[in-house]
């Protein structure tokens, strides 16, 4: 998450992510910073993973907006969307929420941007979304990821549009995991036993320290460049925070759910 910046520490998360041979990245939106000389996707995105993005065999880039994709200059929903024109449009016409299911995980991706209507429209159709996949698929992993972190100890606070209390039911509703980001931040919320994660940062000179004092419930806060790696089974679906050390990148968390 939050990648976009073009700098050193860009280039180290995404090295330590293709030594991974992943079959898919996602992301958790800003997939752009607003930086001089770093053209939102045809540099931001195109210069570290247009072998995912373009991928002459289908695409393998899934990402999520954020406020810089929305809000910079070069960027805005068109843009994106001109870049990214192969997200899916069932949901959205626009493709600013949509799900993708890879292997044993299924994603439902959110647009944390929009206005509290379309947040609205977003609720319902992921109450019905999630019912129906966990009915149809239930050796399937529900994970469910948008930009701003409902719980979080981060520089931006919580993002409570998107919070249990204004509606959305997650883990009732099916959600096995929710990745965040925009925070800058590596942190693990477990609220009622769900993981509520920010994904950590894929670029260094945006990274921010982890706070004196944490919400309650968060497990864990790590600092610097990173990214996560997730191994899903029908049976376990493995969560591992990595940092760009040492080639294939340095373990510093592991998450397990298991049936």
């Amino acid at each position: 998450t939050d990648i976009g910046n073009c700098d050193e520490g860009q280039a180290e998360v995404a090295a330590m992510v293709h030594t991974w041979g992943a079959e898919a990245i996602t992301t958790a939106g800003d997939n752009t910073q607003g930086v001089e000389n770093c053209v939102p996707y045809t540099d931001s995105v195109d210069d570290y993973y247009s072998d995912y993005s373009k991928d002459p065999a289908g695409p393998r880039f899934w990402p999520v907006l954020g406020n810089h994709d929305h809000q910079n200059t070069g960027a805005g929903v068109s843009v994106y969307r001109d870049y990214f024109s192969y997200l899916p449009t069932d949901a959205d016409p626009q493709g600013r929420w949509y799900d993708k299911q890879l292997g044993a995980v299924h994603f439902f991706m959110l647009d944390s941007e929009a206005s509290e209507a379309d947040l609205a429209a977003q609720r319902t159709w992921l109450e019905s979304e999630l019912a129906a996949a966990r009915a149809a698929e239930p050796a399937t992993w529900n994970v469910v990821v948008f930009h701003r972190p409902a719980h979080s100890s981060g520089h931006h606070g919580e993002f409570a549009p998107m919070s249990e209390s204004a509606g959305w039911d997650y883990q009732g509703w099916g959600a096995d995991l929710v990745v965040a980001g925009h925070q800058h931040i590596y942190e693990d919320v477990l609220v009622d036993g769900l993981h509520h994660v920010t994904a950590g940062v894929g670029a260094s000179d945006i990274a921010r320290p982890c706070p004196d004092t944490r919400v309650a419930g968060s497990r864990l806060c790590l600092e610097g460049p990173g990214a996560m790696r997730l191994t899903a089974t029908p049976s376990a679906l493995i969560l591992e925070y990595l940092q760009p050390e040492g080639g294939a990148g340095i373990l510093r968390d592991v998450i397990t759910l298991e049936r």
